[in-house]
């Protein structure tokens, strides 16, 4: 989940404790193959009835939610509404029938928190979600309640504030910060059902530097930032319009452009984006960035341009393994023309490189007119 759904999530949690009703939190630990819901995604039911964020949706979430409303219900005594549901009591262990995969049933035993693995095949003999799209996922049924408020404030403190925190989860409950920290964002480590840990550090973002606040990087800010990247927008031009209209980009500099090497460090992480003016600042701009590492760099602008600013590099010394971090032309080619257009098509070659997808090696490069902006 990127960060606003994060807070958005977690803020809903809170204020539902805060009113005196309780909630499951559901979460995806673990993934594999083609499963609509990945590991992270979350979703949140409360007492009353609501429901925020997803873990993929379609029958199977809708299964695993009315189980989260059964399992809250039973932990609190139980409503006329849910004893005249037989399926919603039946103190049969939780299984897919052949007849309805939907079908949700509960054991007693299955105390808060606990594991539900679903299997998105039709022709599984048991857990089956209901879908068919191969993959599967585990998912963990967390209870939420009046003890867990301070780490919930604490939570959502830190994410209102732009810092990181880290939560774990585990059967004997939920912590935070003091975590052995995974090296990745997420790790899930499961040695059985009543034995296994779940860490994440929330508040973890993409980060983008734009170099260009034109009409280009005005649409991509916007794009960016609905796909969960923190934007740092930078032009060396002042009281640019392009760049007071763009709400999206959480951060805008004004900088020199000459000085660019000392403003953005190596950033393994980071991704760099030149859509700058025109052939002179991109040239500026590449020659102090191209040796450093980062995630991605890439420079917009038409065939011939890229091929004579590649050749000046060449000529006044750059290696070919440097000259081949640049991905310029940017974008996938799909015969982009408007600035929105134009946006698309590099946020799905950036998405390639996130997801690390093997398809982004193989997509020719593609050309545009370097037209000012």
């Amino acid at each position: 989940m990127d960060v606003d759904k994060e807070l958005h999530l977690w803020r809903n949690a809170l204020t539902a404790l805060v009113r005196g009703e309780q909630c499951v939190l559901l979460v995806v630990v673990a993934s594999d193959g083609s499963s609509p819901g990945r590991a992270g995604f979350k979703a949140l039911v409360t007492s009353e009835g609501a429901l925020f964020g997803s873990i993929g949706g379609g029958s199977m979430e809708h299964k695993l939610v009315e189980l989260a409303k059964v399992r809250m219900t039973q932990i609190s005594g139980g409503s006329p509404e849910v004893r005249r549901n037989p399926a919603a009591t039946d103190p049969a262990h939780v299984r897919s029938s052949a007849r309805d995969p939907a079908e949700v049933l509960m054991s007693e035993a299955e105390a808060f928190p606990f594991l539900k693995r679903q299997v998105h095949r039709a022709d599984e003999p048991t857990d089956r979600s209901g879908m068919i799209c191969s993959g599967e996922q585990t998912v963990v049924f967390f209870h939420l309640d009046q003890t867990v408020l301070p780490l919930l404030k604490h939570i959502t403190g830190h994410l209102v504030n732009g810092r990181s925190v880290a939560v774990q989860l585990g059967p004997t409950g939920m912590r935070t910060d003091d975590i052995p920290g995974p090296s990745e964002h997420l790790a899930f480590q499961r040695n059985s059902d009543t034995d296994w840990t779940f860490s994440e550090r929330l508040g973890v973002e993409q980060r983008m530097v734009i170099l260009g606040a034109g009409h280009v990087g005005l649409a991509l800010s916007r794009t960016m930032n609905q796909l969960g990247f923190h934007v740092h927008l930078m032009d060396d031009r002042a009281d640019l319009n392009t760049m007071d209209a763009n709400q999206w980009a959480q951060k805008r500099s004004v900088v020199e452009y000459e000085t660019i090497g000392h403003i953005i460090s190596d950033d393994p992480e980071l991704y760099v984006v030149l859509v700058s003016f025109g052939y002179r600042t991109d040239d500026i701009l590449v020659r102090q960035l191209i040796r450093k590492r980062f995630k991605y760099l890439g420079m917009m602008g038409s065939v011939e341009k890229i091929k004579t600013l590649m050749d000046g590099l060449r000529k006044d010394g750059f290696t070919e393994e440097e000259i081949d971090r640049v991905r310029a032309p940017i974008g996938v080619p799909i015969g982009s023309k408007t600035p929105e257009e134009i946006a698309v098509s590099i946020a799905a070659e950036i998405i390639g490189v996130k997801n690390s997808t093997a398809f982004r090696d193989s997509i020719p490069a593609r050309g545009r007119d370097d037209s000012p902006e």
